[in-house]
């Protein structure tokens, strides 16, 4: 019998079989169902036949539309490519210390360290060239960083030419002159970036240009055509590898014409020139496969059932990993690469629906706007590399402590934003916020070394203290600043005063302006007394403002706005020369100045203190100068050198406020101060915390094997200035002794005294 589908039974082959053996007479053309069996053999084969043609016609479809799905997602993934070229040469085109050291400036070696040397170690390319404005080689290179490859260049330039030429004139058109005279751009980095592909020596390559130009800008620049970055990548097997990793295929190659057996894709020049073509096997090819299985196939259709089945499946799994890149790709863009939270943008998106529903239920929100204080001393001293890996490791810290449902972004290179529905009560918020931040203060190992870490973060409860994410933020970002005035690695929650300080803080940063220009400041002076005689040997000069209405307003207030302002090194210049002109009438008595971190750093400023010493004939060792620690964390050339002409000078440096930064016993061997000042926060602890004691006495310790004379700040009671004087210190100053006074009201010094006081201080 034959089943529904076609098929002879079995059992009634065999059976059928018998009986013609048997049966000798009966004809060889049994029927089945009336039809003669050469008939459904025809019929079966026929069957076959269009099976087999069937699905044959299918396969060679599915191979077509595989392959055009494989041309377009070559296509695409090359274009894409060629943009990521573009934005990795961004982040060394893109920068003002590019523009300063190229078009400011021209420095060779470091252009040479930038582009031979960083940007190769940063991304692979063959051949790097920096043109001038005029269209010559400023510097060119290899991916080695050591050949020149001038001939290159010169094949480069004439097969971009017109590439050059718009960008030049994009640049020029962007340029404008304010009233001041000063120039900035105001174009677009897309205006002055393009990629191309150019055939150079008979070989094609990827050749990407950028304009040097500032970023983030507020530097000075000239107007006239740029320097332009061009790097070359050759489309060789090497570089083709590389695309590999983001398609399903097994190999890609270049070549002029499109061999037998594979498909490809043109690769043009932005003049539309066709250069070459990608081409690859595709992946299915199970035609090939079918035709040559033919005789096989004859006689067993399971087998062609079978291979169309693979071929089916091979085609369904080339689907599913491109759907699946798609799906990687999407995710890649809203998330951070470095950390896999989300990017601020998702952030917003997702926030603001998550604070839509919270409001439909009557119910609260958190925001918390995190920042890590010390990244950027931890990129400037250890390298990008190890900052890259604190972050990864203050996200982990961040991702262990918070809940599987908190939205977190990293927003900046060291701020996150996180979104918590968790928190009931602020009461709740500070004990979470507390064990967070004791997860994210904890130190960082990275290889062995040991780095201290520090965070801030200001908090925001929705709807409390905005109604919108935008005011939410604005509310945290506002309670971080507090948190950064105040004292870092802490956090507080958005209170309404805080605006008022804000408030506050941009109304002294526009009565500054008025301060300097009508010398409203005034200079106090605090002696510093020997320990052991009580003898004065030094006044400390402290800067006051005599407000026209807030009456005498104490540097607290106004220092850390002069010193955001960038306002610091004019107010110090100030302060250092009116404290020599007062210091001229003393007889022997020395006076100690406080210097900024960018005094110290701004060139020319040993020249300074000597051309002011010179003015009001002040002995040099009669100066000392007070340097806070956070200078160590800024450690330069500069700084060294200027460390050494004020040594030269014979003017004493003191490290002030010494204990409260990054200390560490390399910079104070390096540096090598004369004084070492005990900040005051130990000095008040002095007899009522056993710690700070033994804290004080390791200080003056180390003062003495480092061959620094010490002074403790802040004395107020007798039972401090005895514990100092007994644990070896040598010079005090507090209120004990005095308070800050104006120069005219400060008592005339005994200069036999004096010389005494001096004479005892080593001075």
């Amino acid at each position: 019998m034959r089943d529904l589908s076609g098929k002879t039974d079995k059992f009634d082959l065999v059976h059928s079989a018998a009986e013609t053996v048997s049966d000798e007479p009966r004809r060889m053309t049994a029927s089945v169902f009336g039809i003669s069996s050469s008939l459904v053999i025809i019929l079966m084969f026929c069957a076959v036949i269009f099976s087999f043609g069937a699905v044959l016609f299918k396969v060679l479809v599915a191979e077509r539309e595989a392959a055009m799905r494989e041309t377009k997602s070559v296509a695409r993934v090359f274009q894409n490519h060629k943009q990521l070229l573009l934005r990795e040469m961004e982040r060394y085109a893109a920068s003002n210390a590019a523009y300063q050291n190229i078009d400011t400036n021209l420095s060779p070696d470091w252009i040479e360290a930038r582009f031979g040397v960083d940007m190769a170690l940063d991304f692979a390319h063959d051949y790097t060239v920096l043109f001038g404005p005029d269209g010559k080689v400023l510097f060119s290179s290899n991916f080695h960083g050591k050949e020149r490859a001038d001939d290159f260049s010169k094949s480069v330039q004439t097969g971009i030419t017109g590439t050059l030429d718009s960008i030049r004139g994009n640049y020029v058109k962007a340029l404008i002159r304010s009233e001041p005279g000063e120039v900035r751009f105001t174009g677009t980095l897309a205006d002055i970036s393009a990629i191309d592909i150019v055939e150079i020596n008979d070989h094609p390559f990827i050749v990407a240009a950028f304009a040097i130009v500032p970023d983030p800008g507020g530097i000075e620049m000239s107007f006239g055509p740029p320097n332009v970055l061009v790097n070359a990548f050759e489309i060789d097997a090497a570089h083709l590898s590389n695309l590999l990793s983001s398609l399903a295929l097994d190999n890609l190659k270049f070549a002029s014409e499109i061999p037998d057996g594979m498909i490809g894709t043109p690769v043009q020049n932005g003049a539309g020139t066709l250069l070459g073509y990608l081409a690859w096997y595709p992946m299915s090819q199970s035609s090939g496969i079918i035709l040559s299985s033919i005789p096989v196939l004859l006689l067993s259709l399971g087998v062609i059932l079978t291979v169309a089945l693979i071929a089916l499946r091979q085609n369904a799994n080339a689907r599913a990993r491109l759907a699946a890149r798609e799906q990687e790709a999407r995710y890649a863009a809203n998330h951070d690469s470095l950390t896999g939270f989300v990017t601020r943008g998702y952030f917003h998106a997702t926030a603001t629906k998550r604070l839509a529903l919270r409001k439909d239920q009557q119910r609260g929100a958190w925001i918390i706007y995190l920042d890590v204080d010390n990244l950027k001393q931890v990129n400037d001293i250890y390298g990008h590399t190890v900052g890259d890996s604190l972050v990864v490791a203050q996200a982990e810290r961040i991702r262990s402590v918070l809940g599987p449902f908190d939205l977190v972004a990293r927003s900046g290179g060291d701020e996150f934003l996180i979104l918590t529905e968790r928190w009931e009560t602020p009461e709740q918020a500070v004990e979470e916020a507390g064990k967070l931040f004791e997860k994210l203060r904890q130190p960082f190992d990275y290889e062995g070394k040991r780095i201290e870490t520090s965070v801030s973060a200001g908090i925001a409860r929705f709807p409390d203290h905005g109604q919108t994410l935008t005011g939410l933020v604005r509310a945290a970002d506002i309670a971080l600043q507090r948190c950064k005035m105040e004292q870092k690695s802490s956090f507080r929650i958005y209170d309404e005063r805080m605006d008022d300080l804000l408030r506050e803080r941009r109304e002294i940063r526009v009565d500054l302006d008025s301060a300097l220009r009508e010398e409203q400041f005034d200079l106090f002076y605090q002696p510093i007394v020997d320990a052991r005689s009580g003898e004065l040997a030094f006044y400390e000069a402290l800067i006051r403002w005599r407000h026209p209405s807030r009456g005498l307003v104490p540097p607290a207030m106004f220092l850390p706005v002069a010193q955001d302002a960038g306002l610091m090194p004019v107010i110090g210049a100030w302060v250092l020369e009116r404290a020599l002109h007062d210091a001229c009438s003393w007889m022997q008595t020395g006076v100690s100045v406080n210097v900024c971190t960018s005094q110290i750093q701004a060139a020319g400023f040993a020249d300074k203190v000597e051309a002011l010493l010179q003015k009001y004939d002040f002995p040099p060792e009669r100066l000392v100068l007070e340097i806070t620690e956070d200078l160590m964390l800024e450690e330069s050339a500069q700084t060294r050198n200027t460390i050494l002409k004020l040594r030269d000078l014979g003017v004493g440096l003191a490290i002030d406020d010494f204990g409260t930064g990054f200390s560490s016993l390399n910079y104070l061997h390096k540096y090598r101060f004369d004084k070492m000042k005990i900040d005051r926060s130990f000095v008040s602890r002095i007899g009522e915390d056993e710690e700070a004691d033994m804290v004080v006495r390791s200080m003056l310790s180390l003062a003495r094997v480092m061959g620094m004379q010490s002074v403790g700040e802040g004395v107020e009671t007798e039972a401090q200035r005895d514990f100092l004087v007994e644990a070896g210190c040598e010079f005090l100053q507090g209120y004990l002794f005095d308070r800050p006074l104006p120069f005219n009201e400060l008592m005339p010094p005994d200069p036999l005294s004096q010389m005494e006081g001096i004479r005892r201080a080593g001075g």
